[in-house]
């Protein structure tokens, strides 16, 4: 059983990602990171991070420039915008699950305030979902 060391709540998500590696650190000499952006699965996010579905592996300390679907968030939301989520993390995970299919955990090391708070929004109506609702009505 793994050990769940997130500091944030995490709330599962299936949207499409953009992912470019900015920095890797120097003990990666024999993986060689992506060039350009590339299209994951985003699996899960919070405030404070998120994991994605990516063909590649990468150490852990590797710095990305992250980019998200804003569509989710602003039909959960009720909110119109068209441009992406941005964000830059540091990767603080990366699981085989498949051949050719990484679970890679991201920690945000740098978020606009707006993301933050589409995030914050999208967080406190799932939760309130999962909550029975209460029927009023006699019988």
């Amino acid at each position: 059983m793994l050990l769940d060391r997130r500091i944030k709540k995490r709330e599962t998500l299936r949207t499409i990602a953009e992912y470019e590696v900015l920095k890797a650190p120097k003990n990666a000499a024999k993986l060689k990171p992506p060039v350009g952006p590339v299209k994951v699965s985003l699996l899960d996010i919070s405030i404070g991070g998120c994991s994605l579905d990516s063909p590649n592996g990468m150490p852990v300390g590797t710095r990305l420039a992250i980019k998200i679907d804003p569509l989710v968030f602003a039909l959960e939301a009720s909110e119109k915008r068209k441009e992406p989520l941005e964000m830059f993390g540091r990767v603080t995970s990366c699981i085989t699950k498949a051949l050719w299919h990484y679970r890679i955990g991201v920690y945000f090391t740098k978020i606009k305030k707006k993301d933050v708070a589409l995030i914050k929004r999208f967080m406190h109506i799932k939760e309130r979902r999962k909550f029975q609702r209460w029927n009023m009505t006699r019988t």
